[in-house]
């Protein structure tokens, strides 16, 4: 079984980070030659078995995947869609979002809506309700930078295959006959938000799995203790319900036994599954859910049979299901460290006990084996881990497992029959997480008291994250296989080895949709200039785009922020960013009406010329008499930057009545990112011929309403023999400085092709 998982997780991963779906006559060959060598050669049939399965369920789905994606030419086109609500509207500032199901011939069946400004009945409207709309359709897409979430991937898992927003729309039940939703989920949830506890939010993820409410001073918290897996419904919690169903089973059981012949243990098998299925539905089957439920269901299932089952070939076995559920999990960080959490709990409760001594506790033995087996996965993915997590984890899933949670089920269960009694359990519940973050709270204050920090980052030498996974691996090793002075000495080597020097300069024009952010990189400092767009409440370029790609350059701080002007698209994340790097200069271009009082006071207006060295790069401030009382796009910082004779122009929103000026003061330029995202307004033939620049980027939304760039900019552009480079179809652009002193520019799309991109 081992080898049928190993071969059909590497398959399904290979054609997940394809650049494109092999051809189907490649398939129809490659596998029966993959079944004649099977059954030739014994010992290698469960490889090439799982390899000939990985192979057919990935390129099916995804042919399936791309055929549901809406096709290009109705991107921006309104189209008028029937179908049904396929989970309660949530709102989210101003904005309703939802999920409609449809059975519109050749068009998507699942849509991801917005409704800005919606109608009241649509709060009302339960799980299941008809809906007709008429939507301005787009097909999925995310921000594609070389860090952070990709949020298209996301969608097509869940089975997305178009977006948009709603331009109008009626109730087909009617607004009178909308009633609240009666699904024991939805029910649970606005129970809990009538509650008057104090942390519903948190309450809210562990029951059913709505993480929405959490705060991200909370998350903060979490990620900084590595206690963040406990705040949604995990493994941890469906094996908890299930170990509860299998002690009420084993009650049932023995109470029939009187009257039916069947073993008590039958029904506590049925007990424990049917209250970990039950649990798991109301997470919507999450990843973690999905593991520990297939492992669950495997190990009963071989107990019923009287088949002996290692906890290595259930694990084996779960992740060949969760691979034949959803192929595309493979690219999920959450499914690695999901797997690798208890491929090294099985180590060590198999008696091989990895790390630790025999006398020292089994308890934080086990924290200490997930801490070593996660380094690594959380370097790759995150860049970063929790130093203070195994002392975190020892406390926090006692807690949880055996208080918060137990309570919790016990007051949903009697909120339906007895509600006094439910909130007395709830309140009891809520007590245990007050408990907890009294511990993390007082447990990160501790480290900040000796001078250190709760996570730490690390910015690794090339290759040497192989060194320290194969010092980790041997430090789990059963202990008759372990070489534990070859693991130390293979960490430090990791841990000591000088980093990749960093670039002389470095220039990316991140994606953030309509609006700007570009970090320069010169040797160990950043400058950023704008910060991108404020989509809500929940999520801001300047903190979910532009702070991890700058954590992942391996630096923690920003010398220089220019913001060059109020609007929300090149200003909206400067708050963000602001709270989580700390910057030790900023320059705006006009007031910010998003920042707090302390950066408010200490921000420095681009009224005069000024210039500044970072490493390599030389930095200079222009100034115009043209925007000495202007507002809006003309008050816009403009920044020109020099590397080795290399100019680079950042004008930001700066519009035709300052490009005579701006022409006559900068000249002719290698790089220019476009004025106003290639807007009509703006990049006049004047500044073109002027700037006469090597590369252009535009920094705009794919298929924006504004149209940017406008086609006569483009046509200007290239008519001056630029290179055109546009974050909508390129994702993120690369401009790097090689130590041979020349430029080169790239796409993040192109450097990372993949076939559902």
């Amino acid at each position: 079984m081992y080898l049928f998982a190993i071969a059909f997780t590497a398959s399904l991963l290979a054609i997940a980070l394809a650049p494109q779906l092999p051809p189907l006559i490649g398939i129809y060959l490659a596998v029966p030659i993959a079944l004649m060598l099977a059954w030739r050669y014994r010992s290698a049939r469960p490889a090439l078995l799982g390899l000939s399965l990985g192979l057919v369920l990935a390129v099916w789905h995804g042919l399936q995947l791309t055929a549901n994606l809406l096709p290009n030419h109705l991107a921006g086109q309104d189209i008028t869609l029937q179908g049904h609500l396929v989970n309660e509207a949530e709102r989210q500032g101003r904005r309703w979002r939802f999920d409609l199901q449809t059975q519109a011939p050749g068009l998507p069946q699942r849509w991801q809506l917005s409704w800005y400004g919606a109608p009241d009945w649509l709060a009302r409207l339960p799980a299941g309700a008809p809906l007709e709309l008429v939507v301005r359709a787009k097909p999925p897409r995310s921000f594609l930078n070389p860090q952070g979430f990709d949020y298209k991937l996301w969608q097509l898992r869940r089975q997305v295959g178009a977006v948009g927003y709603v331009r109008n729309g009626i109730s087909l039940r009617g607004a009178a006959q909308a009633a609240t939703s009666s699904s024991p989920r939805d029910y649970l949830r606005q129970w809990l938000a009538r509650a008057e506890v104090n942390n519903d939010d948190v309450l809210a993820a562990l029951l059913v799995g709505d993480r929405s409410a959490i705060s991200d001073e909370r998350w903060q918290l979490f990620r900084a203790t590595g206690t963040n897996h406990l705040m949604a419904i995990s493994g941890l919690h469906v094996g908890l319900a299930a170990a509860i169903g299998y002690f009420l089973g084993v009650w049932l059981g023995r109470c029939l036994s009187l009257v039916c012949p069947w073993p008590a243990v039958y029904m506590a098998f049925a007990g424990g599954a049917l209250l970990a299925i039950v649990y798991s539905a109301l997470a919507g089957f999450a990843l973690p859910t999905q593991r520990a439920l297939a492992m669950l269901l495997l190990f009963y299932f071989w107990r019923w049979r009287g088949m002996p089952l290692s906890g290595m070939q259930v694990l084996a076995g779960a992740l060949i299901i969760v691979g034949v559920l959803d192929p595309l999990a493979v690219l999920d960080a959450g499914l690695w460290l999901s797997f690798i959490a208890v491929f090294s709990l099985l180590l060590m409760f198999a008696g091989q006990k990895p790390i630790v001594r025999r006398r020292w506790i089994p308890w934080v033995g086990s924290q200490l084996a997930v801490f070593v087996a996660l380094l690594v996965p959380l370097l790759l993915f995150f860049g970063e881990f929790s130093l203070v997590a195994p002392l975190a984890n020892i406390v926090a899933i006692a807690l949880v497992s055996v208080w918060v949670v137990p309570l919790l089920f016990a007051a949903a269960v009697c909120s339906f029959v007895w509600p006094a009694a439910a909130y007395g359990l709830l309140q009891g519940a809520d007590l245990g997480l007050q408990v907890l973050w009294w511990w993390l709270e007082h447990l990160v204050a501790i480290t900040k008291w000796f001078g250190a920090a709760a996570t730490l980052r690390l910015q690794l030498a090339d290759g040497a994250l192989i060194l320290l996974a194969l010092g980790c691996l041997l430090l789990l090793l059963p202990v008759g296989l372990r070489f534990r002075s070859l693991a130390v000495l293979l960490v430090s080597s990791a841990l000591f080895l000088p980093p990749a020097r960093p670039p002389g300069f470095a220039m990316t024009v991140l994606d953030v949709g309509q609006g700007l952010a570009v970090v320069v990189q010169s040797q160990q400092q950043a400058l950023v200039y704008d910060t991108g767009p404020w989509f809500g409440e929940n999520f801001n370029a300047g903190a979910d785009i532009v702070t991890p790609y700058i954590r992942s350059l391996g630096l923690s701080s920003v010398e220089l922020l220019v913001v060059s002007h109020h609007h929300s698209d090149h200003a909206g994340g400067a708050a963000g960013l602001l709270e989580e790097l700390p910057v030790s200069r900023l320059i705006i271009g006009e007031p910010l009406q998003y920042l707090q009082a302390a950066d408010s006071g200490r921000a420095e207006r681009c009224d005069a010329e000024q210039s500044l060295q970072l490493g390599e790069l030389d930095v200079e401030i222009l100034s115009l008499p043209e925007q000495h009382g202007a507002q809006g796009n003309n008050a816009s910082c403009i920044v020109l930057l020099q590397w080795r004779g290399y100019r680079v122009l950042l004008p930001g929103d700066a519009e035709a009545a300052l490009e005579p000026a701006l022409a006559a003061k900068v000249g002719a330029v290698d790089v220019v990112v476009a004025p106003h995202h290639g807007s009509r307004s703006s990049s006049s033939a004047a500044l073109v011929g002027a700037l006469q620049p090597n590369y252009v980027v535009f920094s705009a939304g794919f298929a924006n309403r504004h149209g940017h760039p406008h086609e006569d900019v483009v046509a200007r552009y290239r008519r001056a023999g630029a290179h055109l480079h546009n974050t909508a179809t390129d994702g993120a652009v690369i401009v790097t400085g090689t130590p041979q002193g020349e430029l080169i520019i790239r796409g993040q799309r192109q450097m990372a092709q993949r076939y559902w991109r």
